[in-house]
């Protein structure tokens, strides 16, 4: 009988995908204590670099000989238990003729993989480049990126020194520092965990210190640190970087409808569920609750109002797929002072992909002229396969870049 972990408790705070809170809050805290000894502000220490050396020398030895042993399996097909950003890097894969495997450790999905890359080198020898990786491949000079790249709070201090924009704010440990960043920016605010998160208990639109208070206390439950920020306006964001190049980019939607100025909030989200995409796999009805009453609350609305054509209403504050949220492909539409931000970004970062969440009112004009924008984080594992799926707009293969990136030159 294989081992299966029970399912995290439902949370509202974590946006219909429940997350462990205490192990979060736990890896967390031992990132965040490993960091603080192994690196400096700029790169990871050289007893870090032995480390991760050292881990990805014995990793493929260790999978080998769990499979030999019994505790792991080597699955040549991905399954609906493969993580959707591996299932577009398998499509590809096959459709190049590069042989992929999963490890899972248990029986239970670990995010690794195996890859066997054929390729001609300079003399029209061929070659094979074979590799283990975690989630996505690097290319064969590796990943160097800094360490602080998924922290949160680290980010804002050093792209802030870096000329980038970024919403002002800070990270809070305790009550009393976040109440003395939240009396140093300009209301609204947002807080957040400082590290991971996903949207998970993030809160917005905090107007006063009491709604602050409860913000941080939620936060607080997966993570040490909340980073306390003033609240950008617009949408939210994501454009994701391969080799340093731009390759794509989303407009992620909290779950929302458009008024026509005839019917009430209740009747177009009736409508809107009838779309065959809110039927899964990818995309979820979007769910009147509470959630939603409060949110339309803020926009000084109700079920029962009827609004203006043109009027986007708002049900979550969340961007989740399974919240209701959609994304939309706007690649063409971006200015390009902002494809050159973003792959500004990803050379401060050093990181052959990354995943930038920006907010701005109009992604079609320069970020120099738009108040209130910024980036909000990046990651160094972006959920690349939104761009193939995209609920509007044209799909962008970051699949097919991702396998350039890392096949080693050939001759044609």
């Amino acid at each position: 009988m294989a081992f299966a972990l029970p399912k995290p408790q439902e949370c509202v705070e974590c946006g219909g995908e429940g997350i462990y809170h205490r192990s979060t809050y736990f890896l967390i805290a031992i990132d965040d204590f490993f960091a603080s000894l192994f690196t400096s502000s700029e790169k990871p220490s050289f007893l870090a670099k032995a480390a991760e050396k050292f881990e990805n020398w014995i990793g493929p030895y260790f999978l080998r000989g769990a499979v030999a042993l019994g505790l792991a399996k080597k699955y040549s097909q991905h399954d609906e238990h493969t993580q959707l950003l591996a299932q577009m890097l398998w499509q590809e894969a096959n459709a190049r003729g590069i042989e992929m495997w999963e490890w899972r450790l248990f029986d239970l999905p670990r995010n690794v993989f195996h890859a066997r890359i054929p390729y001609t080198d300079s003399k029209g020898r061929k070659r094979e480049r074979v590799i283990d990786f975690e989630g996505i491949p690097n290319p064969p000079a590796g990943d160097d990126h800094v360490w602080w790249m998924d922290n949160k709070a680290k980010l804002k201090e050093e792209f802030m020194r870096r000329g980038l924009p970024v919403a002002k704010g800070g990270s809070a440990k305790t009550e009393k520092e976040a109440l003395e960043i939240h009396r140093r920016v300009t209301p609204p605010v947002i807080a957040k965990p400082h590290s991971g998160s996903g949207s998970r208990h993030t809160t917005l639109h905090i107007a006063d210190e009491a709604e602050l208070l409860q913000a941080f206390r939620v936060g607080k439950q997966v993570s040490p640190q909340v980073v306390i920020e003033e609240e950008l306006v617009g949408p939210v964001y994501r454009a994701t970087c391969v080799d340093g190049k731009f390759a794509a980019a989303l407009r992620r939607d909290p779950p929302s409808v458009v008024g026509d100025g005839v019917h009430t909030v209740t009747e177009l989200v009736e409508e809107e569920n009838k779309n065959p995409q809110r039927g899964g796999p990818y995309f979820s009805k979007i769910q009147l609750n509470e959630k939603a009453a409060e949110e339309l609350r803020w926009q000084k609305l109700t079920l029962e109002s009827i609004p203006p054509k043109g009027q986007r209403v708002y049900f979550h504050q969340k961007v989740n797929w399974s919240v209701g949220g959609t994304t939309a492909d706007v690649t063409d539409e971006t200015h390009p002072e902002n494809i050159e931000l973003f792959e500004k970004a990803a050379r401060e970062l050093k990181a052959p992909i990354v995943g930038i969440d920006f907010i701005i009112k109009d992604i079609s004009k320069s970020w120099k002229e738009q108040e209130r924008c910024g980036i909000l984080e990046c990651n160094s594992m972006p959920f690349f396969d939104n761009h193939h799926l995209p609920y509007e707009g044209k799909p962008r293969n970051v699949a097919a870049l991702i396998w350039d990136m890392v096949t080693p030159p050939s001759t044609k």
